[in-house]
């Protein structure tokens, strides 16, 4: 096949140009977005930007599926969007057509949290032009930036009631990726077994103890990614 973008290639490169010009990108529109939306937007014209954002990043989570169908590459054990990043992703638009300052709790720990790792150091092959180049990327920086622009341009801000909220969903959720894993004789989210090739895993501990450990890094991330906005209670306790 000819289509370089329907055509896999090994031409991602950890902190390559590739990496750190959506890297630059991702910052860019987090910082810049909610400040034009707040500066130049109405509320209607606000909320439909985040509408948009949020089936983009749908789309994405969708066409992916299509198209590893139609190239007959489709794996139910590895390609259904069961991860984090993109059942969220998947279900963004359902779960924030109108924000929702309870379902955000979540899904803003859910987000920043869960993405540093996947943007840092992105389990990615295929690079520009491949189709899930623009997936990995579109899914990922796309839910940061409409993680900030909700918290910014709508003014939920996330207590730290909601970090334990967000935490006890996500034990719910890894509950039902496990007995799903059990029924589809897949992996998701590695919580039946390490993956099969070398990772940071391996320096976890064995099953189930390295479960643990990511569930305290988890934690750990989510206390950090809240400390923007504590310190924005602080600083504006009204």
């Amino acid at each position: 096949m000819n289509n370089p973008f329907l055509t896999y290639n090994q031409d991602f490169i950890l902190f390559g140009r590739q990496h750190l010009f959506v890297l630059l990108l991702m910052v860019l529109f987090a910082r810049f977005l909610p400040v034009f939306a707040k500066k130049y937007l109405n509320k209607n014209q606000q909320l439909w930007l985040s509408r948009s954002m949020a089936v983009f990043i749908s789309v994405w989570v969708l066409l992916y599926i299509v198209i590893r169908g139609w190239l007959g590459d489709f794996d139910y054990k590895t390609d259904l969007p069961l991860d984090i990043c993109n059942i969220v992703g998947l279900i963004l638009p359902v779960l924030m057509w109108n924000p929702s300052r309870r379902i955000h709790e979540i899904l803003y720990f859910w987000i920043l949290g869960g993405t540093i790792q996947a943007i840092v150091t992105p389990h990615l092959f295929n690079g520009f032009p491949n189709f899930i180049f623009f997936k990995y990327w579109f899914v990922h920086i796309g839910l940061v930036i409409y993680a900030i622009y909700i918290t910014v341009v709508f003014d939920i801000k996330p207590e730290i009631r909601s970090l334990w909220r967000s935490f006890l969903a996500l034990q719910v959720y890894v509950v039902i990726v496990f007995f799903l894993n059990m029924l589809l004789g897949s992996n998701y989210i590695y919580v039946l077994q390490k993956p099969p090739t070398a990772s940071v895993l391996d320096y976890f501990g064995p099953w189930p103890v390295y479960i643990f450990v990511c569930e305290l890094i988890a934690l750990v991330l989510f206390f950090l990614v809240y400390l923007p906005v504590g310190y924005s209670f602080r600083k504006n306790p009204s």
